[in-house]
């Protein structure tokens, strides 16, 4: 392939060009989908063991999953990338296709701008993500999770199943639910009140809401309700042909969290919101400057493999990552001053992505590396 583009007319034009975009975009989109269906997979995993502890119903947790994909993707795409220029050009290197073109006159420019045609875009997708649909996306999940927290946990009964609430306090059982009709069959219910235990068995129950308050209220019919301390002979026992049970639980406050305000609310004068603006920015301009740093590290050492690079490629990035997170705690908590930002940290990365082209393409970076 590498020596049909040197015989091509333009061998540093739109064939060379389509070749390594074609060559970074597979493993690129490979990369990114990989990464994103394990960590979608892990959280889903999370979201299944809410749903079976009664956390929240069933038809929520595809909507909150749904919710956690535009944060998912500002994470992994720029790591993605990174990744696929260490594998790309590790590859390239590997089999001396990086050195026929760069013989043949294809200067290391030329190459960052080949690459800059598939950055960029990423970068504003990441951008689009971090400034605006991730922060909508983290306010309705919010939203939705106080919902699913206030709501009645018998929503989320899975029929013929034992459910525990408030941390074990609380056991929910019914035999059928069927919620066409809001209406359960063969229901039990245990609950521990101080140092009383309160257990009550019915034949069926309906949920239904008082029309003025509005409280959410199980009515059971035909059932026994045995109350009493555990261990003791004295339990109190009650028949009963129609018994209300009120559901609603006390509505949490909900937290207040910056990642969720729109970027345009952000107020310049608080430092943690600052800190927060300056978080967000930081995902686009990592994608750009740590992928220039991995076009400039991808080269392996003389008769290594095409991965000899991946390990302290990733060293770096998360090297990178980790100075972002303390600068922006930094900030939050006033040691850092916001007219700083984050910017010294992109600068100081900048420098060693400049450096690794550098090094990395020049005759005498290559004689560094062979000396390495």
């Amino acid at each position: 392939m590498a020596v049909a583009i040197v015989q091509s007319r333009s061998p540093f034009g739109p064939v060379a060009a389509r070749y390594v975009a074609r060559e970074l975009t597979l493993v690129f989109l490979g990369v990114f989908a990989l990464l994103l269906i394990i960590g979608l997979s892990a959280r889903f995993i999370g979201f299944l063991q809410g749903a079976a502890d009664g956390r929240f119903t069933a038809e929520a947790l595809w909507l909150l999953l749904a919710l956690r994909i535009p944060e998912f993707v500002q994470v992994t795409a720029p790591f993605a990338l990174f990744l696929a220029l260490l594998l790309t050009f590790g590859r390239l290197h590997a089999e001396r296709e990086y050195a026929v073109l760069a013989t043949a006159g294809a200067s290391p420019g030329r190459f960052v701008r080949w690459l800059l045609a598939i950055v960029l875009p990423v970068a504003a997708m990441v951008a689009v993500m971090s400034l605006a649909v991730t922060p909508e996306a983290r306010r309705l999940y919010a939203n939705l999770s106080l919902e699913q927290l206030v709501d009645s946990e018998l929503d989320a009964l899975v029929p013929g199943a034992f459910h525990t609430h408030d941390e074990g306090r609380r056991v929910s059982y019914a035999q059928s639910v069927d919620r066409a009709a809001n209406r359960l069959e063969g229901v039990f219910l245990a609950e521990r009140q101080g140092s009383m235990d309160v257990t009550v068995w019915a034949e069926s129950g309906r949920q239904h809401r008082h029309p003025i308050t509005g409280s959410r209220f199980l009515e059971l019919r035909n059932g026994v309700r045995y109350e009493g301390r555990p261990g003791e002979a004295g339990y109190r026992v009650v028949e009963f042909e129609r018994l209300g049970q009120r559901l609603d639980r006390e509505a949490p406050v909900p937290l207040v969290d910056v990642r969720s305000f729109p970027s345009v609310e952000l107020d310049t004068d608080d430092p943690k919101q600052v800190a927060e603006m300056h978080g967000r920015i930081a995902w686009p301009l990592m994608t750009v400057i740590a992928a220039l740093a991995a076009f400039g590290m991808a080269r392996p050492q003389p008769r290594a493999g095409r991965f000899a690079r991946t390990v302290p490629g990733v060293g770096l990035f998360v090297a990178y990552y980790l100075a972002l997170v303390f600068a922006q705690d930094g900030i939050a908590e006033g040691v850092v001053p916001p007219f700083l930002g984050l910017w010294f940290v992109h600068a100081a990365m900048l420098g060693v992505a400049v450096w690794l082209i550098h090094t990395g393409t020049h005759p005498a970076g290559r004689r560094w590396f062979a000396r390495r």
